[in-house]
């Protein structure tokens, strides 16, 4: 898409703020507008949109998407079918599925993965079941069902940041601590990514393999200052 706009900077609107671009407000890809809560957020958004080139490349706004994904679907009808989406991470999450050699990597795992497992027991009453290998192994009824009002209850806002992190590393109780703040951003990604991680340690440099770990790592960051940007205050 061209860009046919100069100039983008952050403003209020009755009931929060918004980026206009030659004075007129952002919309949404649905047309909605695009009323923020943050004015740290609006500010970093007009800044992603006044860093576009001739053409604008959505791929490095992701203060944007986000706040489109927020305001368009994580608070909308679509909402249901995204939260049953959401929750099939939960039925196979990456942390609980242990390799079974070798030993170090396996230590590895249990480093990162099992406070995980533990912290999603004490802060949810969720208990992840966990085994050695890749068969699928169904996890307790119960704990799916506590998962589902986790999610259920979970704010657009809130949804936007679960749903975007679990999209990107497969681990529903990684993206829960990341929005908690359980986890940093590099600790989600050491987490998310240990047996990729650990393979170049291994094997030496493998720069497609480096690339998806690059590409992981700058996604949960965006994740990350999305959410610290929501909760700034104005």
């Amino acid at each position: 898409m061209r860009k046919l706009y100069k100039k983008a900077e952050a403003g209020t609107a009755p009931g929060g703020y918004v980026v206009r671009l030659d004075g007129t407000a952002v919309k949404t890809p649905l047309g909605h507008p695009l009323l923020l809560p943050s004015q740290a957020l609006a500010a970093a958004m007009a800044e992603e949109w006044a860093a576009q080139g001739s053409d604008i490349n959505p791929v490095t706004m992701p203060m944007t998407r986000l706040a489109n994904t927020m305001v368009d679907k994580s608070n909308g009808p679509e909402r249901a079918a995204m939260n049953a989406e959401l929750l099939k991470y939960g039925s196979s999450d990456l942390i609980c599925y242990f390799a079974t050699h070798p030993a170090d990597l396996v230590k590895r795992q249990q480093e990162l993965w099992l406070p995980l497992v533990s912290w999603m027991k004490e802060k949810y009453g969720i208990a992840f079941e966990t085994i050695s290998g890749i068969q699928y192994h169904p996890q307790p009824q119960a704990s799916l069902d506590l998962l589902k009002k986790v999610v259920t209850g979970l704010d657009a806002a809130e949804f936007t940041v679960v749903q975007a992190a679990a999209m990107t590393v497969g681990s529903i109780a990684i993206a829960l601590a990341l929005l908690e703040e359980r986890l940093s951003p590099d600790e989600a990604y050491e987490a998310a990514c240990v047996d990729e991680i650990y393979q170049l340690k291994t094997w030496g440099e493998d720069a497609i393999a480096q690339k998806r770990l690059d590409i992981t790592r700058s996604e949960l960051a965006a994740v990350a200052q999305f959410w610290e940007l929501l909760k700034a205050s104005s």
